[in-house]
This record gives C-alpha cells, sequence and structure tokens, in this order.
C-alpha cells in the first residue's frame, strides 16, 4: 500500500528572492537617505544654513536718540532720556507646562507633584498669586502688602484683552534695577523691564508753541512699515518712533531723528543670548543738536511777565515776541493759552504766528514812514484834521485830536484822520505797496509751523470798498501777526531794514561739527535811515510826550520808543457787526531807543476790564514796560551791568 502523505512544501527556495528584495530595499532607502543628504549638505547648504540662522540668530535694533534741541547759550530745552517700563505678558502665564514648572521652582517641589494634586486652574490661580505678592511687595516696599495691592495684582496678571501690555509709570534706571534684582531672584519670566526712549522739556511750562511736541509711532521691527493703533496689539515687539509734531520738533523732524544701528546677536535652543558669538554691529546715529536763537533767560523773564498779566486780565489771548532788530533772532517767544503736550484732544495753536488780528494804530508806523521816506510829509508840518473839512466827508472816522496839529504831534497822540490825510497823499497804489515792503499780506517764513500771512485786501475786489483805504491808514480793514508787527517795528529800530525773523542759530552733528549756520537775512530795504531816524523820534514822542498815548510804557532810566494799538471787535462768525465793548490792544516799541537792544510787541486780545480801561496805552504799554525792564535788566546782569545788543553777544554760548 503506497504512502498518501504528501512531502512539506520547500520554503527556503524563496529566501534568496526575499534577501535579494530586502537587499534592494535597504540600498534604495540608504541611496535616498545619501541623496537627501547630498541635497541638504550641498546643493541646500546656503538655504538651511540661513533657516538655522534665522532660528538662533537675531537682528538687535540699536534705537538712535533724537537730537536735543537748546538755546543760544547751549542751554537744554528738550532732549531724549532712557526710561524703563515693567511689560506684563499674561500669554505666558496660560502655558500649564511652563506655568507648572514656575510653581514648582517657587514652591520648591516636583512638578509630577503638583500636576497629581492640582487642577490646572488652581495651578494658574497658585501662580498668579505668588507673582501678585511680589509684585505688591515691590511697589509698596514692604514685606506685607495691602489687600487693596493684591487686589489691583490680580486684576493686572488676569487681563484678556492684550497678551502684552506696559504697566506703571515709567521708571529711572535706579528704579528699574530694583525690579530686575526681584524679579531675576525669584525667577519670574511673565513679568520684565523694557527701556524705552522719552522725550524730554525741562523747562516743561516754557517755549511750548515754539519747541512743540513729539507724538508716538510704532513701526514693524523688521520691515520699518508703521503699524496703527488698531494693530498694535498683533505686533508686541513694534518699534516706538518719535515724530515731532508743531513748532521746532515738526520744522526739524528729519534732523532731529538720527538713524537707528543694529546688532546680530545669536542663542541657543533655550533662548539664552551667547555672548561670545555676537555678530556684526552697526552703531546707531544719533540725531543733530538744533540750537536756537532764544535766549532762556529772557524767555524765563517774557513768560513772568506773561503769566502776570494773563492771570489779572484775564484774556482771551495774550502774545508777547521779542526779538534782536539788527539781525532778525527772535529771542522770546510766547502767548496764553499754552500748549498742552500731553493733551489727546487737539492743540492750541502758535499765536505769535498763527492768529492775525487787527493792529489797530500801532500800524500807523507804516503809514507815516512812508509818507516820510517819499517826502510827502515833515516833522513840524501842521496838519488840518478838522472833521468838516470835506477830505473827511463820508468817512467818518473818529479821533482823539480835533484841531490843527503837526505831524509829530498828530503820531504821538495817535490821529486817526491825520494818517488818513498821509496815506491819501501817497494814493493807493503806493500805501499798498509800502504795506507790502514792511511785510504785511505774505508769511515771514520763519521756520515754525501754521505761519498765517494776515490779510491785505486789493483795490477791485469784493473786499474794497469805499472805507477800506481809509481804514488801512491807521490798522483797520486788514489783520497781520504779531511776529509780521514786531519785525515791521524792528525795520525802524535797525535803520530801515526788513530782516527775516531768525528763530534756529545752527544745527551741529552728535559730535559737535557745524552741519548748517543759519545766517542774518535782509529781506529789503523799507525806507532810508534818515527816516527810520525820524520815526524813532516820532516813537519816543508816543512815550516821552505829555499828550503822548504810550505814556505808561516808559522805563527809568532808559529811552523807550514805541506806538499803543488798540481796535475794536467784531462778533462771531455770521452775526456780524462790532462786538461792543469787546477789543484788541497792543503795545510795540524797542529799547533803548538812542541803540536799539530790543524790540517787542504785547498784543492783549478781549481782556476781562472796563471798557474805560482797554487802550493800548493804558492797558498794553505798562505790561511792555515791565518787560522791557526785566529783559534789560537781565541782559545787565548777564553781561556785567552793560547793556548790549544780541549783535555784541555773537559767539556767546557756542
Amino acid at each position: 500500500m503506497k504512502n498518501s502523505q504528501k512531502a512539506p512544501p520547500d520554503t527556503n527556495r524563496w529566501l534568496p528572492a526575499r534577501l535579494v528584495l530586502v537587499t534592494v530595499v535597504l540600498l534604495g532607502c540608504f541611496g535616498a537617505v545619501a541623496w537627501r543628504l547630498h541635497q541638504v549638505q550641498v546643493k541646500e547648504h546656503k538655504l538651511w544654513l540661513a533657516r538655522t540662522e534665522a532660528m538662533l540668530r537675531t537682528k538687535r535694533v540699536l534705537p538712535a536718540m533724537r537730537g536735543p534741541i537748546r538755546d543760544r547759550n547751549g542751554e537744554l530745552l528738550a532732549h531724549d532720556k532712557v526710561l524703563h517700563q515693567l511689560w506684563v505678558h499674561t500669554h505666558r502665564m496660560r502655558d500649564i507646562n511652563d506655568v507648572t514648572a514656575r510653581l514648582a521652582i517657587l514652591e520648591k517641589r516636583a512638578p509630577k507633584a503638583i500636576s497629581r494634586e492640582m487642577e490646572p486652574e488652581e495651578i494658574f490661580t497658585r501662580y498668579r498669586q505668588h507673582i501678585a505678592r511680589l509684585l505688591a511687595c515691590t511697589v509698596e516696599n514692604t514685606t506685607e502688602p495691602s489687600q487693596g495691592a493684591l487686589a489691583e495684582m490680580e486684576r493686572v496678571l488676569t487681563r484678556e484683552d492684550r497678551k502684552e501690555f506696559a504697566w506703571l509709570e515709567p521708571m529711572t534706571e535706579d528704579q528699574a534695577a530694583n525690579w530686575r534684582t526681584m524679579l531675576e531672584q525669584n525667577r519670574i519670566v511673565a513679568v520684565t523691564m523694557r527701556p524705552f526712549v522719552r522725550r524730554c522739556y525741562p523747562s516743561e511750562d516754557r517755549l511750548t508753541h515754539v519747541l512743540g511736541y513729539v507724538n508716538d509711532r510704532y513701526a514693524d521691527p523688521t520691515t520699518g512699515d508703521l503699524i496703527s493703533n488698531d494693530a498694535l496689539a498683533l505686533h508686541p515687539q513694534a518699534r516706538r518712533l518719535q515724530v515731532g509734531l508743531e513748532g521746532i520738533e515738526a520744522v526739524f523732524n528729519a534732523e532731529l531723528t538720527g538713524s537707528d544701528g543694529y546688532q546680530w546677536i545669536e542663542r541657543d535652543r533655550k533662548g539664552r543670548e551667547l555672548t561670545a558669538f555676537r555678530g556684526e554691529t552697526a552703531q546707531p546715529a544719533h540725531g543733530h543738536d538744533v540750537m536756537l536763537t532764544i535766549d532762556l533767560h529772557l524767555q524765563d523773564a517774557l513768560e513772568e511777565v506773561l503769566e502776570e498779566a494773563n492771570d489779572y486780565y484775564r484774556p482771551k489771548r495774550i502774545i508777547a515776541v521779542l526779538v534782536e532788530p539788527n539781525s532778525g533772532e527772535v529771542l522770546a517767544m510766547a502767548s496764553r493759552p499754552h500748549i498742552r503736550r500731553d493733551a489727546a484732544n487737539g492743540v492750541t495753536p502758535n499765536l505769535a504766528v498763527s492768529t492775525p488780528y487787527e493792529p489797530g494804530s500801532v500800524f500807523k508806523v507804516v503809514t507815516y514812514a512812508a509818507a516820510f521816506d517819499a517826502k510827502l510829509a515833515w516833522p513840524n508840518e501842521m496838519l488840518n484834521i478838522d472833521p468838516s473839512l470835506r477830505t473827511f466827508a463820508k468817512l467818518n472816522i473818529s479821533d482823539h485830536c480835533q484841531s490843527n496839529v503837526s505831524v509829530m504831534q498828530a503820531f504821538a497822540q495817535s490821529s486817526n484822520r491825520a494818517a488818513y490825510l498821509l496815506a491819501a497823499r501817497l494814493g493807493e497804489k503806493r500805501f499798498l505797496k509800502s504795506v507790502r515792503d514792511f511785510g504785511f499780506g505774505a508769511p515771514t517764513g520763519i521756520d515754525l509751523t501754521n505761519e498765517s500771512g494776515g490779510v491785505v485786501h486789493k483795490p477791485g475786489t469784493p473786499t474794497w470798498d469805499g472805507l477800506t483805504f481809509s481804514r488801512m491808514a491807521y490798522g483797520h480793514a486788514m489783520t497781520v501777526t504779531p511776529l509780521q508787527m514786531c519785525m515791521a517795528v524792528a525795520a525802524i529800530a535797525n535803520g530801515g531794514k526788513l530782516m527775516k525773523p531768525q528763530i534756529v542759530k545752527e544745527i551741529r552733528d552728535e559730535k559737535g561739527d557745524l552741519v548748517r549756520q543759519f545766517e542774518p537775512q535782509v529781506v529789503r530795504r523799507v525806507c532810508s535811515d534818515k527816516t527810520a531816524k525820524l520815526m524813532t523820534q516820532a516813537m519816543v514822542g508816543v512815550v516821552e510826550n505829555p499828550k503822548g498815548t504810550g505814556a505808561r510804557a516808559a522805563v527809568d532810566e532808559i529811552m523807550v520808543a514805541g506806538k499803543t494799538g488798540t481796535s475794536q471787535l467784531y462778533k462771531s462768525v455770521g452775526r456780524g457787526g462790532v462786538h461792543e465793548g469787546h477789543y484788541c490792544v497792543s503795545f510795540a516799541g524797542f529799547a533803548p531807543a538812542d541803540n536799539p537792544s530790543l524790540c517787542a510787541i504785547i498784543v492783549v486780545d478781549d481782556p476781562s476790564e472796563s471798557e474805560e480801561t482797554v487802550s493800548g496805552g493804558k492797558l498794553a504799554a505798562p505790561i511792555f514796560a515791565q518787560l522791557m525792564d526785566r529783559c534789560l535788566r537781565t541782559m545787565a546782569i548777564a553781561y556785567n551791568g552793560k547793556t548790549v545788543t544780541a549783535s555784541d553777544r555773537k559767539g556767546e554760548g557756542q
């Protein structure tokens, strides 16, 4: 009987094939790995090196400081100061692993034990309480904080609206050092110190209009693109910029703004900086120094006088400008109300350059100078100003004088009809040319923001009527700025040259090297030296003549030349007409009259006084006298008892 069982299959016959297959697969895998290694190490070497460097290397911005602003003697008026601010990073307290590890360090326990014994929310709460207690103790400088401080810290640490935010007022370096020590000793990473630069104004209430202010802008640290305030929360590393707004800060923003530097740094995989591997560094170029023509000592005197007058008379506005007549340098300038640099709802403009007003009789300086220069009037000539004359028919010109007066007496007593007679001799064309030659109707070109040119009407336009010419002769039916009027009077003081007002003296780089110097500029000659001397004599008469309108502008032992001005205000737009009982009064002049050192103007708009006491001579002239007396005394003290001009001081404080 045959054996019916089959022999088992010979499995070993497939073994060589399997070995070959495995070998081929392995060789393929190793080949692929070798090919990829060749790609990474050779062909893509630069790409992967760049990616690695991007992860471990960082370009740190070295911020440039904004250049300082100084007065003519080098006194700091504005500068950058490094301060420090505490930043809270609430997102760092929402990582359960990190918070557990930090809490374990603080409580000196194992992280696993904490995770086992507490729920996540309890861990977060316990960690916040630890930090809150430490922060409260540091704020109150005590070992046992108050409940109110603890509650405030809890509120701060649980904010949900932002991942990162600044907290507490800016600190000095010493204060920041104490905080850093506490944070490092307690290994707190959710709260850090960050340095930042703040614009500081040592004389906070001085030169607010002239200097202006800066506003913060934020930029992407990589691209430099500006970031809106709405998107700021999405860019916690945004770089803070300072942009000048108003005044010198705005006009010279480019010169004051420096150029940031940079430094390449490397970190390990835990984020710690490797100081030994710091790379390429470019130092920042700080902004230039801008030196003004302002004399801070005279500015202090001017602002003190202005503040006293503002408190006493309570006007709508009060303005003062002080210049050196020979060079056109502005030595002091101020007005009330102030600019509020920290205001969030608007800025008060620089009234001295941006707010025109009707000058009133101060403008007669221009009318008389033009008539003298054209040889159409003589000092002792008698003028018939009888209001019944045909010349004055239908003009309705009010006047202080009612009889014949000499030209000099008419100026001293501020006769309106006399001013019109002289303007009529000139004729409209010559008169208007003189007005424009003295700088009215166009901006002066001073390096300040929002300057107005005032309004000078032209014949043949809708604003020119049968009364315009007569009213302009004595400073009505037109508007000027206080600076324009001051520069016109300064032209009389310096012998007939209209100077461009100068507010900046020079610009230097951070090393002290001169970048740009501003020299005095003569705009044009507006009258002869002889005419200027006649006008000086006439303006001295305003103060020294017993019947002069400016007697209250006198200064002891100093000869003063000046002119009063009073103009009636008008009702608000849409209502029209004269605003009864409301005036703008002014006084402009210079001293010493025989060797002018200072030229100034005082403008008081709508003072809160009775109508009987509101006039340029009764109200503005005493303020001018007080200002001139203080400034001349200040100069005498500064220069060993000698009254000097700004040009004599050239080179001082450089």
